[in-house]
């Protein structure tokens, strides 16, 4: 059975950024446990997202959906969402789809706290 777990918490240094961590498959199976979880920050006051991609196996088009659905939302309520260290595999998805070009995608979360910055 494929797993999908999502952990949060605040960056250090920035208590307005949420890092949500997730792993496993982020699918049509598991958005509707991504989108819960996310709309709880946001309507806790989160308005600057990083989400930690490292352990993340896989994404399916649905949740590609879902981040942009996320990053939208981020937007209107004058935020940003930045994808922390994709695996490889996830990379190739996001990039194959031309998504590299929409998000930010960062290697440390020093260079997302940039983002949220400047």
């Amino acid at each position: 059975m494929k797993t999908f777990e999502v952990a949060d918490r605040t960056l250090t240094d920035a208590e307005d950024v949420k890092v949500i961590a997730l792993s496993g498959y982020l699918d049509a199976h598991t958005v509707a446990e991504f989108d819960r979880h996310t709309e709880s920050l946001i309507q806790g006051g989160a308005k600057h997202i990083v989400l930690d991609l490292q352990s993340l196996n896989y994404i399916s088009s649905a949740g590609i959906g879902a981040l942009m659905g996320l990053s939208q939302r981020l937007k209107k309520e004058g935020g940003d969402l930045v994808l922390l260290q994709p695996t490889p595999k996830v990379f190739k998805i996001l990039d194959l789809l031309g998504f590299t070009r929409i998000f930010h995608l960062c290697n440390s979360e020093e260079e997302a706290r940039s983002v949220f910055q400047g």
